[in-house]
């Protein structure tokens, strides 16, 4: 007897997503910090962070908050400069993808490249990458540019 079974599957289609967010104000310091780091220091190795930064549709303050960026990084090298390994998760609060999440990750300096590694919900299977931009930095406080470039998977009989 099998231990598995494998199915027909419909032919797949996909639709192809491109989107520019903003991380609307990533907090280091202070009250309103929305990043906290295990030890102190910008260039010590396994160096560990949690984040939960809204994510707006425009890079001004009072931009409309579609979602969170949430997860952690490690850093993995500290020449020539720190480099870190991050884990995340964005999750949409806004009403055109509400509920459902883009997985994230991927080794790069701050500004850098992620891949997309999967989804769910509306961006179930998602495929591609976002692209990291500093805008602004000032007094531990930094927004970010992301430029997300998706491939999701449809099966035809959807």
């Amino acid at each position: 007897m099998a231990y598995c079974e494998m199915a027909p599957c419909a032919l797949a289609q996909h639709s192809e997503l491109t989107m520019t967010l903003y991380t609307n104000k990533e907090v280091y310091s202070g009250p309103d910090q929305n990043a906290a780091t295990n030890t102190e220091g910008s260039t010590i190795m396994g160096r560990t962070q949690v984040y939960s930064w809204p994510v707006a549709d425009g890079a001004t303050p009072d931009a409309n908050i579609v979602g969170h960026l949430q997860g952690t990084s490690v850093q993995v090298a500290k020449s020539p400069a720190a480099v870190y390994h991050y884990s995340l998760g964005l999750v949409f609060s806004d009403e055109r993808f509400k509920g459902s999440t883009l997985q994230i990750q991927g080794t790069s300096q701050i500004n850098g490249e992620w891949a997309i590694v999967g989804g769910t919900g509306e961006l179930t299977m998602a495929t591609g990458t976002v692209k990291r931009t500093t805008v602004v930095e000032k007094d531990y406080t930094r927004i970010s540019e992301l430029k997300i470039h998706a491939y999701l998977f449809r099966s035809s009989e959807a």
